[in-house]
């Protein structure tokens, strides 16, 4: 085996008694609470070099990679927020290569490169999140690692995940799929075209690969919305709630991707939940109207995002949008600022408006929508 003292920054395998004995462990503990069926084992490769990627929904998907694939894997995952307790005693024992997301993390892809080149398994979500369901952008991570490394690349397919955890607590016993597909062949950069372009369509094929591998109806795939658009109502209110005029250099003018910012729960839930802001206020803007309250509360994001991590919402939204809603909380918190000055409150009612197309009607959503547990 070789090992950080011959060249590589990581070993492959490490941590074999503390990962032997979870594996074990698990595969006694998991049949008892989940109903569990695996298809595809065939295709599973003798060893490696080989990239392993899966669907990623919720906690469980990762829990089956680690558990049921013959090798011992290498997983990369998020280092960019703290992760919940659960989450984060899980980590402890069985480790797994830190990626902090929203730009290129070359030690955590160094290292996932180390593990190939030692013949290793690294698993990799090439989703890379679980805060939203649905057709999602492939990261060109695994891409780039299958082609620096000539690794092929094994699709798995999970469903029933979503939730699961929850329903296993409450002795429901709900039942567990893992497709495994056929290995993708490794990457190789076609004569004549540019890489970044290639790469691109390499993680997409991988992405068509899992996505086949779900059940039709199974919510990573469903597309249940249209016509998704936001919108942002405004109002200063004086003490005795009748309207009042606030400066027009204090309108919000990135209001749009604001309001969608403001009706993303899995997103608010990182600042109020994970990083412990004071920032509860900003979901709960139907009942909280102190301007002085709404100010820092939005205070508390942008110090977050401009001192510790500025890619947050880069990385789940796409740079041009990300920005239009940093621009949004600023021109929040200036107007806060104002109104809390001038002694009044602030009714803020971001707005959003969808096509549903299970109930073949638009909807109109005013009540911000509340975080469902992703376990």
């Amino acid at each position: 085996m070789k090992g950080p003292e011959n060249g590589y920054r990581i070993a492959y395998p490490r941590r074999i008694i503390a990962r032997s004995t979870v594996r074990a462990v698990m595969r006694v503990l998991l049949p008892i609470a989940f109903r569990i069926r695996i298809t595809g084992r065939e295709n599973f490769p003798e060893s490696g070099p080989l990239i392993v990627v899966g669907n990623h929904a919720a906690v469980m998907e990762a829990v089956l990679m680690a558990v049921y694939t013959p090798w011992q894997v290498e997983m990369l995952g998020a280092a960019d927020i703290p992760h919940e307790k659960v989450t984060q005693v899980a980590i402890k024992i069985f480790g797994f290569i830190p990626v902090n997301r929203g730009h290129v993390d070359r030690p955590a892809l160094t290292q996932a490169l180390d593990v190939l080149k030692q013949g290793g398994v690294v698993a990799i979500f090439p989703e890379g999140g679980i805060w939203q369901t649905g057709a999602r952008r492939a990261q060109t991570g695994v891409a780039w690692l299958s082609y620096r490394a000539g690794a092929p690349v094994l699709p798995i397919g999970f469903s029933g995940t979503m939730g699961a955890l929850g329903a296993a607590l409450k002795l429901q016993r709900p039942e567990l799929t893992m497709n495994v597909g056929e290995p993708i062949p490794s990457a190789r950069l076609p004569q004549g075209k540019a890489r970044k372009v290639y790469l691109a369509e390499y993680a997409g094929q991988i992405l068509d690969a899992v996505s086949a591998l779900l059940p039709a109806d199974d919510p990573a795939r469903r597309v249940t919305i249209k016509d998704e658009r936001f919108e942002l109502q405004v109002a200063a209110l004086g003490p005795d709630g009748a309207a009042a005029d606030y400066p027009a250099g204090l309108a919000i003018r990135h209001a749009t991707a604001l309001a969608k910012l403001l009706h993303q729960p899995v997103i608010l839930k990182i600042f109020t939940q994970n990083l412990r802001l004071p920032t509860r206020p900003l979901e709960e803007l139907d009942s909280e109207h102190d301007a002085e309250v709404i100010a820092g509360a939005t205070r508390s994001i942008l110090d977050y995002l401009q001192d510790e991590n500025p890619y947050l919402l880069t990385y789940r939204f796409g740079p041009q949008e990300a920005e239009a809603m940093q621009a949004g909380l600023e021109e929040l918190l200036a107007l806060a600022r104002w109104a809390a000055g001038s002694g009044l409150a602030l009714a803020i009612t971001p707005i959003r408006r969808f096509t549903s197309l299970d109930q073949g009607k638009e909807v109109v959503q005013i009540k911000q929508g509340h975080f469902e547990q992703w376990m």
